[in-house]
């Protein structure tokens, strides 16, 4: 069987012996969805909420929330329509800022920005990017949350303290700690504070990834909505669902907590498929997060979801960005077993990182669980998988090829496409 990497141009294709096979797998494509009558019905029908015309008022002081240029998102399509609705209903430019949720992800060039909202956007709002918060002036305790976890101080960007009306643009998509982005996340932990971050990853980063990722209800979403109620003003949402080839399949607009339960149920469908059997191989890519070792884990958790414990995952992806040196630094700490890396997080040095602490807790179990870890890349991040227990190749096929020889020839190899919004089960 030969497969062809089309979005990946210095991997050009792989071929996997047919007797070997299980079977080439992925999330679904949708034919041609009109991605302007979709918008405009979503906007036309929110769900639990008012129009987004009706909803804001002249005196609003907005704040749009997206998330950033490291999401596929295609927020600038959105973007336009909540401009729409605002100048309807009479909304001063002055009295709109736009900030990026990075969410521990590094900060978005202006290309990027430009991509995210648009030109003519950029230079029409104040638009800021919670990567740059480096101060704690930049940022504002809300109060403090008892959740089932104990209880837990909501410190995030100031800028939500001074908003009437919070409007949230995302995506959907599978994620290790939360089941599925979209709705609150993008406030939390999109906007959170280092150490309220790594109090909702930590929820589930000591749970088997299987459990967590593509579940749209899980402990890290209960905290998620118990923060929410000290932001009312979040009043409305807007999260988009992708296809594989990234094109608009769904969107939907209304209260955020009523509008996640709705998307991740479409994501879930998307996203969410079948595997006839356990792989001694996983081959999978990690489109479309490929900036670095980080952003592309999804597909390793992933992966976990079909492989024997003991087997080997191949993962093509272009790690186009290098780890900060802090990020690089702390991974020494993947040599301590997962439940030592766990009690880290509370009390040891990754107590200080503590988000990137659940990182590691989470990629720990892909160390636990595999044999071999093989990164297939040529970019600016290619020396990082060495730093956290993997490996690296320059070529897909002689890596498929050495797995085969660790293992057996009768090997049996799963192909998984688009593995970064992937969640395989087997049937």
């Amino acid at each position: 069987m030969h497969y062809y990497y089309t979005y990946y141009p210095k991997v050009r294709e792989v071929e996997i012996p047919d007797a070997n096979f299980i079977g080439a797998y992925g999330p679904l494509e949708t034919a041609h969805p009109d991605r302007e009558k979709i918008l405009l019905a979503a906007f036309e029908h929110p769900v639990n909420s008012p129009k987004l015309s009706e909803l804001a008022t002249p005196d609003d002081k907005v704040l749009i929330v997206i998330d950033d240029a490291l999401e596929p998102t295609p927020t600038v399509f959105p973007f336009f329509h909540v401009a729409q609705a605002l100048h309807e209903a009479g909304v001063k430019n002055s009295n709109v800022t736009v900030l990026l949720a990075n969410a521990g992800h590094r900060a978005s060039s202006n290309a990027e920005v430009d991509r995210k909202i648009g030109v003519e956007m950029r230079r029409k709002y104040g638009v800021f990017q919670s990567a740059l918060n480096e101060h704690e002036r930049d940022f504002h305790t809300f109060g403090t949350a008892h959740t089932a976890s104990g209880p837990i101080t909501i410190k995030a960007d100031a800028r939500v303290r001074d908003a009437s009306l919070i409007i949230g643009i995302g995506g959907t998509y599978p994620n290790r700690f939360d089941g599925f982005t979209g709705g609150g996340s993008l406030i939390f932990p999109g906007l959170g504070h280092e150490d309220l971050m790594g109090d909702i990853y930590l929820t589930t980063a000591g749970e088997p990834a299987s459990s967590v990722l593509g579940h749209a209800e899980n402990p890290a979403r209960t905290m998620i909505r118990e923060l929410l109620n000290f932001v009312p003003a979040f009043k409305f949402c807007i999260d988009v669902v992708l296809d594989r080839t990234l094109a608009t399949t769904s969107c939907v607009t209304g209260a955020p907590t009523s509008v996640y339960r709705v998307s991740a149920d479409v994501a879930a469908q998307m996203y969410n498929f079948s595997v006839p059997e356990r792989a001694d191989i996983v081959m999978i890519d990690s489109h479309p997060f490929d900036t670095n070792i980080v952003h592309a884990a999804h597909a390793l958790y992933a992966a976990l979801g079909i492989m024997k414990d003991g087997g080997e995952i191949v993962i093509v992806s272009p790690l186009t960005d290098a780890l900060l040196p802090l990020s690089a630094t702390l991974a020494k700490n993947l040599s301590e077993p997962r439940e030592l890396l766990l009690r880290m997080c509370q009390t040891g040095e990754l107590s200080r990182h503590p988000a990137l602490g659940a990182q590691l807790v989470a990629m720990r179990e892909v160390l636990d669980r595999s044999s071999r870890v093989t990164f297939v890349t040529h970019g600016a991040g290619m020396h990082d998988p060495l730093k956290f227990g993997f490996h690296h190749s320059d070529n897909a096929q002689e890596a498929l090829h050495a797995a085969f020889g660790r293992m057996s020839a009768g090997a049996r190899v799963a192909l998984i496409a688009h593995g970064g919004l992937a969640v395989p089960r087997v049937a």
